[in-house]
């Protein structure tokens, strides 16, 4: 058992990944979850005998109660990650409602379980720091989107209320919300001609890095943010502030 755990979902992924890695240094065991347990061992695999995996999908139903019960066996969380999300591009109006369904399922529904689920649990130490991986879509409604805009959108008010509601426990809820972030994922969506030019385009004429969105979840799980609740770290590389121009 230990009393510093760190929990990552979405653990297979780039950024999830990255958590796990940043998030050894603040916590003795990590415990990895992802739906594709393959991703998910490499991760594991590289944290050596710090990780722990578990395979669970955020679609379903018993999530959050799933990865209570594996924290319970391992100690009390002092960090929790949750970094998954359901991103499908197409118009509203050929956007299925399986699929915008599936966008708020594993983005703020499942969110809201795993914390909820960690802390009547008793999963949680004091201090806990809790943080999503957001998106600037929460705030800026890109078309072809609209299910990622709309989960993300809830997810915020996820972050706000349980900040608002479990402050008097000591327990921070914060998002992180990274910009365009070269991930395994956009590569295959765009190819990777498509993003070297787009790179060009960019504020910092370059993307951001998996590692560059872990620095700021290493951040609020850390003693440093202590007093910072309910807040939203962005980690774009300006591009939010840059589309502000005149027609």
């Amino acid at each position: 058992m230990s009393d510093r755990l760190a929990v990552v979902t979405g653990a297979g992924g780039n950024i999830g990944a990255a958590c796990a890695r940043l998030l050894r240094r603040v916590a003795d065991v990590v415990l990895c979850v992802d739906r594709d347990e393959e991703r998910v061992a490499a991760t594991v695999s590289a944290l050596g005998r710090q990780g722990r995996m578990l395979v669970a999908d955020a679609t379903d139903a018993h999530f959050g109660t799933a990865i209570a019960r594996s924290t319970a066996l391992l100690g009390r969380a002092v960090a929790v990650v949750h970094a998954v999300a359901h991103e499908d591009h197409r118009s509203a109006d050929e956007l299925a409602l399986s699929s915008l369904r599936q966008s708020l399922t594993v983005g703020p529904v499942a969110a809201f379980a795993l914390f909820q689920q960690l802390k009547v649990t008793g999963c949680l130490a004091r201090g806990a720091a809790l943080t999503v991986i957001g998106s600037l879509h929460a705030r800026l409604p890109f078309p072809g989107v609209l299910g990622y805009n709309a989960a993300h959108a809830a997810l915020g008010q996820v972050v706000k209320t349980l900040a608002h509601e479990w402050a008097g426990d000591g327990v921070r809820v914060n998002a992180v919300a990274p910009g365009w972030i070269r991930t395994g994922g956009e590569v295959v969506l765009y190819g990777e001609e498509r993003l070297d030019q787009a790179a060009a385009g960019l504020p910092f004429r370059r993307f951001g890095t998996p590692e560059e969105v872990a620095d700021a979840v290493g951040f609020l799980s850390s003693d440093a943010a202590a007093y910072i609740s309910g807040s939203t770290l962005t980690v774009d590389g300006a591009l939010s502030v840059s589309m502000a121009r005149l027609p």
